[in-house]
């Protein structure tokens, strides 16, 4: 059932110049949001987007101080990073995101105890039946790709499922989450740094984590998808019994995932990223062409047929 709530902000944290995570009070969604779903989020209050001019010319003058509302007026989506159900946080929920726009912008600019509207959970998740049978998992991210596959990794290792995080950014300062100095390495890189960047919140959950920068200053340099790759050539598809990978980031990252994990004949699951208007499988914006189960293309809306879609199903080449 979908939610629709005004949600005081609890905690607001920053990492980087542009990546943000905001708490939410929202305790419908917290009680049933599962891994990988969404939240529709009002950056611009409606009173706000609802202001009234004397003339056109006011309009004018209102935009060109940098405060039109046309593109404000749609809420956004954002990943549930996290839910809390229990405990001191039950209630709550983090959407953590990048700044990109006029939206994320407006919505970054909150502070605790500002009141955002939210609407949800929104689609369909990961497939949670097939996760409680795996024995391995290998979770690719990409940037704020992160957002949405965290509450999954934490459903995996809630399984006793062996978990290798791989996280992928362009350098240490666009890495959207906390981070630490290791000494710790993977035994299936052929390089050793000295020292590596780890993330404390996955470590603690039990997880193997690699983290690797385009322009890193320390530890692996390359792609996420480089270390996938050396991960299933050395565990010879996943190590003991049933292996799945899942991802979340560009495209391209996400496409080249998908081709590792066929080459290894392993079930890839993928969260699709588009551009959404009503969130509900109404206007239709976010169609996407896939296969079905017989191999014909049709269409597909990620917001409600989605966001997670098997990787088989998914045409890369087109949008």
């Amino acid at each position: 059932m979908i939610r629709a709530e005004s949600a005081p902000i609890v905690e607001r944290r920053t990492f980087g110049d542009r990546h943000v995570r905001l708490r939410l009070r929202a305790p419908g969604v917290a009680g049933a949001a599962l891994p990988g779903q969404f939240v529709n989020v009002r950056c611009t209050p409606l009173t706000y987007a609802t202001t009234v001019h004397e003339s056109t010319a006011a309009v004018r003058r209102h935009r060109e101080r940098g405060a039109g509302t046309a593109s404000r007026l749609l809420m956004r989506p954002f990943a549930v990073h996290r839910a809390w159900r229990d405990g001191p946080e039950a209630g709550t929920i983090e959407i953590l995101f990048k700044i990109v726009g006029s939206g994320t912008e407006a919505l970054a600019a909150n502070r605790v105890g500002d009141v955002v509207d939210v609407l949800g959970p929104l689609g369909k998740g990961f497939d949670l039946d097939w996760c409680r049978r795996l024995s391995t998992a290998a979770v690719v991210a990409g940037g704020v790709g992160l957002a949405p596959v965290f509450p999954l990794i934490a459903f995996l290792r809630e399984q006793n499922v062996d978990v290798l995080v791989l996280v992928g950014a362009l350098n240490e300062a666009e890495l959207p989450l906390e981070t630490a100095d290791s000494r710790v390495t993977l035994s299936f890189m052929a390089t050793r740094p000295e020292m590596t960047v780890t993330a404390s919140a996955l470590e603690e959950m039990g997880c193997t984590v690699g983290i690797v920068t385009m322009e890193g200053t320390k530890g692996y340099i390359g792609l996420p998808t480089d270390m996938l790759d050396r991960y299933l050539h050395w565990t010879d598809g996943g190590a003991r019994g049933e292996a799945g990978v899942f991802t979340c980031g560009p495209r391209a990252m996400m496409r080249a995932v998908a081709r590792h994990a066929e080459e290894h004949d392993l079930r890839c699951q993928v969260l699709l990223e588009e551009r959404m208007g009503c969130g509900i499988g109404a206007c239709m914006a976010c169609a996407c062409r896939v296969r079905d189960g017989a191999g014909r293309v049709v269409q597909k809306r990620v917001c409600v047929d989605g966001p997670v879609f098997d990787a088989s199903e998914v045409i890369w080449d087109e949008r």
